[in-house]
């Protein structure tokens, strides 16, 4: 996909960034994180609904009923998306990986853009890490879209998440929204998740490629190159060992993601080629969720 074509794809999601905007500050999603970083309102007897976590045990003896810890909002919120730009994200059916991503990315940036929410971004999988300081206003909101829109800078190849977790962690000086946006094809990154997380408001976006994608393609014999290494092997399509090594690896990357964002407690999001991403991230960020 041309940039052009990629900026024609932005553009026609922004029609969705209304509701999705108001699924970021009013849904449930960042009241599951309330208790953590916001200022103390007061309290209020227990509800059914209510994150048992957010009991005050100490009132809760006093009064002899359950109360729970109220918080005033965070009108102060500032988003960041961690983008995977690295080459394995130029690959996949339904159109490339890094073309949902950035559309993933730059929803989520407008919709911000609408409250005057701050947002920023870091950039990885190119020629180095690229940070942009979370700000608000829609100037702001469209000069990130347009750089989500160039897509990667430089020849870059290896996608070094762990190392990006760790730099975002050290970018952000106050608590956040961080949403990583990936394909989450490498290693090492499981340490990173989890300490962030423990900081920050996180939730990890996978952006993955069509199940069973390559059963149902022909018996091939080609050199290949490895996007994120750059090695390269004589591969044989049409060895049955293959193909199912190849689809056992991507069963074994994708249990390694579900164990790391388990034990981060992460939620977390599929972004397949037939998604629609829009109400998807609606319907995600709508949705409440608690952590353990």
């Amino acid at each position: 996909m041309s940039l052009e074509e990629r900026k024609r794809s932005i553009r026609k999601l922004v029609f969705a960034s209304s509701a999705l905007s108001r699924a970021l500050l009013a849904g449930d999603f960042r009241s599951s994180f309330k208790g953590r970083g916001m200022d103390f309102d007061g309290l209020r007897e227990y509800g059914v609904e209510d994150d048992a976590l957010r009991i005050d045990w100490n009132a809760s003896s006093r009064l002899g009923r359950p109360y729970v810890k109220t918080y005033r909002d965070d009108r102060n919120l500032s988003v960041y998306i961690v983008i995977d730009e690295s080459a394995s994200m130029d690959y996949g059916e339904g159109g490339a990986k890094a073309e949902r991503a950035a559309l993933t990315a730059s929803l989520v940036a407008y919709a911000c853009s609408l409250n005057g929410v701050r947002v920023g971004a870091l950039f990885f999988g190119g020629d180095g890490l690229e940070h942009r300081e979370p700000a608000s206003g829609g100037r702001a909101a469209l000069a990130l879209m347009e750089r989500i829109a160039e897509g990667r800078r430089g020849e870059g190849r290896g996608s070094e998440l762990g190392a990006a977790l760790e730099a975002a962690a050290s970018y952000l000086k106050r608590r956040s929204l961080v949403l990583v946006i990936s394909d989450f094809d490498m290693e090492a990154y499981a340490l990173p998740l989890a300490v962030l997380a423990r900081r920050h408001d996180l939730a990890a976006l996978l952006v993955r490629d069509k199940k069973g994608r390559l059963a149902s393609m022909p018996p091939f014999c080609v050199r290949a190159i490895d996007a994120e290494s750059g090695r390269s092997a004589l591969v044989f399509g049409s060895s049955r060992s293959y193909r199912e090594g190849v689809e056992r690896a991507a069963k074994t990357q994708r249990l390694a993601w579900l164990a790391a964002v388990a034990a981060a407690r992460v939620p977390y999001l599929e972004l397949g080629p037939d998604t629609d991403i829009a109400r998807a991230l609606i319907a995600f960020f709508s949705k409440a969720r608690r952590r353990a």
